[in-house]
């Protein structure tokens, strides 16, 4: 067997080996054998303490994570056990006191996103907390994780009815979500953006689509009124299958507040005008008949008549002059009456300037007021 024999008269002396390596190979191969900042760990709790959690890292030692990890969650804290398996994150490989210092937040956080990252490849169902809500959509959690549910990726029975866009009447339709449980998929994430995207919509996407297959524009269908809103009604089509009969498209004639013609829970047929972004729109006046047809028989360009007036609008006075056949002054013939207060159900003498059946328009002048 080489044995290194040192020689004091040499003042370099040789490295002794050991097993045929030398001390600093041994040295670098234990070191190249520790783990690095930021690996993932697997222990056992050793003791619980106010001073902290000691935890047996087995070959590597004894790791503490300090109080501070817990400062903004104590029931986590409380929950933990000694003989619990733990998962860690190494922040120091030997501190001042010889421990290796972990981070139990870090590797909850680490595994989270992992479990995310699975979820999504599988496309999973989830159950999601509402955190809060703001202009755009939900606030979610999911592992502990904050994520988004975009106003977009909502289901139609939690899609705000709110016509035009209103942010606060939004804001205000969403509170009541807070504290509830969506079931949604991963839309997208980022674990280095911290970004996490959920949708509700995502669920039933392949659902809908295979339903709406089913339909084209031109179909009657059954369906039940399930909300009514100043701008018209939703109705159930299927168990998933929405539609929305506008305020425009309930009857011929003008209508003030759909909830003088329709009732929730009312069984209507309809006609399925446009299917557009999964998005049904449906029509109660296309089954009836269309006042306008033939109307040249009825009324004449130039053909003088008393109408009543029903509407004031920026672009002039709806006044009508049948039944369900509404006719337009507009409002550039009305600055030059500036004494004249127009007046809901008052009976005007008009002319009929023109008459557009396709269009359903017909403009009027004022005749005598």
């Amino acid at each position: 067997m080489e044995t290194n024999v040192l020689d004091s008269t040499n003042p370099i002396a040789p490295t002794p080996l050991i097993d045929g390596n030398t001390m600093k190979e041994i040295l670098a191969q234990y070191e190249t054998g520790l783990p690095k900042k930021g690996d993932l760990l697997a222990g056992e709790i050793i003791s619980v303490s106010k001073s902290g959690i000691l935890v047996d890292l087995g070959l590597l030692g004894t790791g503490i994570i300090y109080p501070s990890e817990f400062y903004d969650n104590t029931t986590l804290h409380k929950s933990l056990k000694k003989g619990d398996p733990i998962s860690v994150i190494l922040l120091e490989l030997e501190n001042d006191e010889g421990y290796r210092e972990l981070s139990l937040k870090q590797a909850q956080m680490t595994t989270a996103w992992e479990d995310i990252r699975e979820r999504k490849e599988k496309g999973e169902v989830i159950s999601t907390n509402i955190l809060n809500i703001n202009k755009g959509g939900l606030i979610v959690e999911v592992n502990g994780i904050q994520g988004f549910l975009p106003l977009s990726q909502l289901a139609p029975e939690h899609y705000p009815k709110v016509e035009g866009g209103d942010i606060a009447k939004i804001v205000q339709s969403l509170q009541k979500f807070r504290g509830q449980s969506f079931n949604v998929k991963i839309l997208d994430f980022s674990e280095a953006e911290n970004k996490l995207i959920v949708s509700e919509r995502a669920i039933m996407t392949d659902k809908l689509r295979e339903e709406i297959t089913k339909y084209k524009v031109g179909d009657v269908i059954a369906g039940t009124v399930t909300e009514i809103t100043d701008f018209g009604a939703f109705v159930k089509i299927t168990e998933n299958l929405e539609g929305l009969v506008h305020i425009s498209e309930i009857d011929w004639k003008i209508i003030d507040n759909p909830r003088d013609y329709l009732t929730a829970g009312q069984t209507i047929s309809a006609k399925i005008i446009n299917i557009e972004n999964d998005r049904i729109s449906l029509s109660l006046k296309a089954l009836k008949a269309d006042p306008w047809e033939n109307i040249e028989e009825k009324f004449k360009v130039g053909q003088t008549l008393e109408g009543q007036l029903v509407k004031v609008t920026n672009y002039g006075l709806l006044v009508k002059v049948s039944e369900d056949i509404m006719g337009l002054i507009p409002s550039l013939e009305l600055n030059n009456r500036k004494d004249w207060q127009p007046q809901i159900g008052e009976k005007i003498s008009v002319a009929i300037v023109s008459i557009d059946p396709k269009e359903h328009k017909m403009l009027l002048t004022i005749q005598s007021q």
